[in-house]
């Protein structure tokens, strides 16, 4: 017994709310309107009220459209309500199966409701981190949104250099962006300019700003790149045909150039950051202990877990994450090679990824893991994705859970321990050395 809150959330306009009934599947009087205000979600829940038996139980399921989820949603859990929010591909099958042609916010809210009602294991319930943990959540979705923002802006920059000095960048190779490099990108990125400076010269000017030893052979190269692309512009631009204006071109490169010293600083300061709450959290270190985990990675599987009570077994903390494979056949056939079903936190995923990338690297048992994979025809990436799911995943879960509970009972905080595939427990090192002596050098068909 109990109702269903669908609520589809209006960014620009006011949100929708249908309320169906557990028992009967059937809608509960008619659909309300009402203004994202304080007066607005009074009316809301008033609603709600006038249709609730007594105490029953009321569940609430929005859409999640950004971050305008979560106002509503907070007010919601303050007033003792579960809210969950489903995965837009099941609202837009729920959608779909319940009206192909049209698409209202009065069916988008129906449709949430009854993505609780029919697929309950595919909705989860929505977690709001508060204090430390909610300051941890939002370092690590900015660091995110800079690391791409700095890789965007070192694409852009590669780009204008191509346009102008098309071999240019296969010339510095990584030293294009030290500083140095940037030195001479802000500087001299119209190639006519590096000729009439000629080659000693840019090499004085290149150990100036480089500070350290520059070989021989890197200046020649970057001085050789820019006569050959003066050389391939010069009748270009007798011609008329010239397709840059270097000036300008060397404007843009230095405001990007500006822009990404900008994101690299505030990408450190974000780092500092989530390393002193990092050892807020866990002042002995054990989560970092793990192997394939650092500050990081540490920091971001962390505010994307939140609780770990709120997951009861590995399989639901699993289920959260989506890293297992889709289920294909039919009779006693099934296919193999299917993708990953990717049907939950996208972010947990890539950290988990990166994660267990470095694990397998360290741990015996999960080197092992991954290797008979390898040699069952699994390619690198099926192999690491198994490694996250059967083996670092389930230790995360339990090692998080024990740190939780050492830290109710104020015990010692306990840290991982390597073991051999005896089970014996050996140090990091003798790890590696055992990793490196059985599986090092192996190589696998692509």
């Amino acid at each position: 017994m109990g109702l269903i809150v669908g609520i589809d959330l209006g960014i620009k306009s006011d949100h929708d709310a249908i309320i169906i009934r557990r028992e009967t599947s059937q809608l509960v009087g008619k659909g309300l309107r009402f203004a994202n205000t304080c007066a607005g979600r009074d009316k809301l829940f008033e609603h709600v009220a006038k249709w609730r038996d007594g105490d029953e139980r009321v569940d609430f399921v929005i859409d999640s459209p950004g971050r305008a989820w979560m106002p509503l949603s907070a007010l919601i859990k303050s007033k003792g309500f579960a809210v969950y929010r489903p995965t837009a591909v099941r609202v837009s099958k729920m959608r779909q199966a319940g009206d192909r042609n049209n698409k209202t916010n009065r069916i988008d809210a129906l449709a949430l409701a009854r993505c609780l009602l029919n697929f309950p294991d595919e909705t989860e319930e929505v977690f709001l981190a508060t204090g430390i943990q909610c300051t941890l959540d939002q370092l690590v979705r900015q660091r995110d949104r800079v690391v791409d923002q700095v890789r965007r802006r070192k694409q852009r920059i590669q780009d204008l250099t191509i346009a102008i000095t098309p071999t240019l960048m296969k010339a510095m190779g990584d030293f294009a962006l030290t500083q140095g490099g940037r030195a001479f990108l802000r500087t001299y990125l119209d190639p006519n300019k590096v000729v009439h400076l000629g080659l000693k010269r840019l090499t004085r000017f290149l150990e100036k700003n480089y500070r350290q030893a520059l070989k021989a052979e890197q200046a020649e190269a970057i001085f050789n790149a820019s006569k050959d692309a003066a050389a391939f512009y010069d009748p270009i631009r007798e011609e008329g045909f010239m397709p840059v204006d270097e000036v300008c071109l060397q404007d843009e490169m230095n405001w990007e150039l500006d822009r990404l010293e900008c994101d690299e600083q505030r990408l450190l300061n974000l780092e500092k950051q989530i390393e002193k709450i990092n050892q807020k959290l866990d002042p002995s270190d054990s989560f970092i202990s793990m192997p394939g985990v650092r500050h990081t990675l540490a920091s971001g599987i962390r505010s994307c877990i939140g609780d770990i009570y709120r997951f009861n077994n590995v399989t639901k903390h699993r289920g959260f994450v989506g890293f297992y494979p889709n289920s294909k056949g039919t009779g006693e056939n099934r296919a193999t090679g299917t993708r990953m079903s990717k049907m939950a936190s996208g972010r947990y995923r890539k950290y988990l990824y990166m994660a267990a990338e470095n694990a397998y690297r360290w741990d015996v048992e999960m080197a092992d893991y991954y290797h008979r994979r390898r040699r069952g025809g699994h390619t690198h990436t099926q192999a690491v994705c198994a490694v996250a799911n059967a083996k670092l995943l389930p230790r995360i879960h339990h090692l998080l859970k024990e740190l939780k509970l050492a830290q109710t009972t104020n015990q010692v905080r306990p840290l991982y321990v390597f073991r051999d595939l005896s089970g014996n427990a050996i140090s990091k090192a003798e790890a590696k050395a055992i990793i490196n002596a059985t599986w090092k050098g192996l190589k696998y068909p692509k």
